[in-house]
């Protein structure tokens, strides 16, 4: 099954030909896209920026890590020991090293800070990202994408074939293979329609055959909704947030379909289950 939001790796690495381009119904002008693009660019470069200097950035880290290891050991020794003794007799240099180290930190921790907020403010960000907002509205009122079509997070991944299964691959770097997409989703009498910033991706209901439940751990890089992932309406999910910031759940589906007796498959979270079985009358299956 050829995954839709996915890129075949197999024979390439670097491969960046994105599957399910024989969906695409329409896409959105040249003259919008190259001004979305624009503006995208405008933004991160502001906040290219806005960041402080990548050596400046490995002392702090170095400095951080030096300071809480000193201080982590001076509190477990405070239970045997006073500590002025642990300071001035048992390890004088470390101490203060470690102490200096916790100023340095905090000191360009400060001036990082207050050069962010200089160069977004003069750089004028909140307005760049009302004006990328603007822009992502025409495309979809272009794309004739309803105003109230709801957001869906659909997975999108690389992958190799073996043994004609599909192995998602994570490129170097890369703590999970999978990107929850975040794109639009809505339906007509006769097809389900998805939604990026720049084309529609349209499904015939009679193609759709089946969600499938795959009862498996996955995690994805971010999180897209307005509720926090650990709120109530969540918790069936088993969501974890790991140290790396990634978010792990179960399960996951793939919605199957069918197009000139070839097989593809769209995949998405447990949490849009509900969504994706409303819009198309299906329900899901465990395998």
């Amino acid at each position: 099954m050829k995954p839709v939001f996915g890129i075949d790796v197999t024979k390439d690495k670097r491969s960046e030909i994105l599957n399910g381009t024989e969906f695409i119904t329409k896409t959105v002008s040249k003259q919008h896209s190259e001004a979305l693009e624009d503006k995208k660019e405008g933004l991160e470069q502001t906040l290219e920026k806005s960041r402080f200097p990548v050596w400046l950035n490995i002392v702090k880290y170095i400095c951080g890590i030096f300071a809480l290891i000193v201080i982590t050991s001076i509190v477990r020794e405070l239970d045997e020991n006073e500590l002025s003794k642990i300071i001035f007799e048992n390890a004088p240099i470390l101490t203060l090293s470690g102490l200096s180290c916790g100023v340095i930190w905090l000191i360009l921790q400060i001036i990082s800070k207050k050069k962010e907020k200089k160069v977004l403010e003069e750089e004028d960000a909140e307005q760049q990202i009302d004006n990328i907002d603007k822009n992502i509205k025409n495309n979809y009122t272009e794309l004739g994408v309803p105003q109230d079509a709801p957001s869906t997070d659909i997975l999108f991944f690389r992958y190799k074939v073996k043994n004609e299964e599909v192995r998602p691959y994570a490129l170097p770097l890369q703590t999970t293979p999978y990107i929850n997409l975040d794109l639009k989703i809505y339906a007509d009498e006769d097809e389900l329609h998805i939604a990026d910033v720049e084309s529609v991706y349209s499904f015939k209901k009679s193609e759709l055959k089946s969600i499938k439940t795959i009862n498996k751990k996955i995690s994805v890089p971010s999180w897209n909704k307005e509720l926090p992932p650990k709120s109530p309406e969540f918790k069936t999910y088993k969501i974890v947030i790991a140290n790396t910031g990634d978010i792990f759940f179960k399960p996951y589906h793939v919605l199957e379909i069918e197009r000139n007796g070839q097989k593809f498959g769209i995949y998405f979270p447990g949490y849009e289950l509900e969504t994706f079985e409303k819009l198309t009358g299906l329900k899901a299956e465990n395998i």
